[in-house]
């Protein structure tokens, strides 16, 4: 007869545990996982207002500047 291991009290045979622990790693592997929302897209902000500081503007024009 093969080994057999004390659990609790009983004797139970080696390959029963390996059965458990293959069916047991198999379970948690298929066990549904939540899947993650996506991020709700974020809107470009529409209106843009005459005293807004723009900076690539600004930029371009430092540029312009120093290359003179």
């Amino acid at each position: 007869m093969a080994a057999a291991y004390t659990i609790l009290g009983k004797q139970v045979p080696a390959h029963v545990l390996s059965i458990l622990t293959l069916s047991s790693v198999v379970a948690v592997a298929a066990w549904p996982r939540e899947k993650k929302a996506a991020p709700a897209p974020v809107a470009p902000a529409a209106t843009k207002k005459e005293d807004d500081f723009d900076l690539e503007k600004w930029f371009n024009d430092l540029t312009k500047e120093e290359s003179k």
